[in-house]
């Protein structure tokens, strides 16, 4: 099996908690490559084809796919300073704990996303689209 050098991870932009972990991430050291893509886009859909609309999946180089928690766990992994945490979620007690905390959040990350005050990358390019721009009279 050759190693992961690259993980497309696929998230919900209409979704403030997804479009905030993205950001997140962006912010961390990578051990891999990482590429953001949009769940249910017409590109997602054509280099995924095997993906379930609306979850959480991220998918190697090298054609392995996680879904859910498991993708979350696998973010991590791809993470400098949390791959060794990555590594503890795996534990049967810990992964059942990651599942069970990934299901209630996934649940209610709409109302999350509000409580938190956490945009989407949908809902700000919405707002951006309101403010009108003045022409230059130059």
């Amino acid at each position: 099996m050759r190693p992961v050098k690259r993980l497309a991870i696929v998230y919900d932009d209409a979704c403030g908690l997804c479009t905030g972990a993205k950001d997140w991430i962006r912010h961390q050291r990578p051990l891999v490559a990482l590429e953001f893509v949009l769940a249910g886009s017409s590109e997602t859909q054509k280099r995924f084809p095997q993906l379930p609309p609306g979850e959480l999946a991220v998918v190697a180089d090298t054609g392995e796919a996680w879904l859910g928690n498991h993708a979350w766990i696998v973010c991590l992994w791809a993470l400098r300073d949390y791959r060794d945490l990555s590594v503890r979620l795996t534990s049967p007690l810990l992964l059942l704990m990651a599942r069970e905390a990934f299901a209630v959040l996934s649940a209610r990350r709409s109302a999350l996303s509000k409580l938190l005050g956490l945009p989407s990358d949908r809902e700000l390019e919405q707002e951006l689209r309101k403010i009108a721009v003045p022409k230059c009279t130059r």
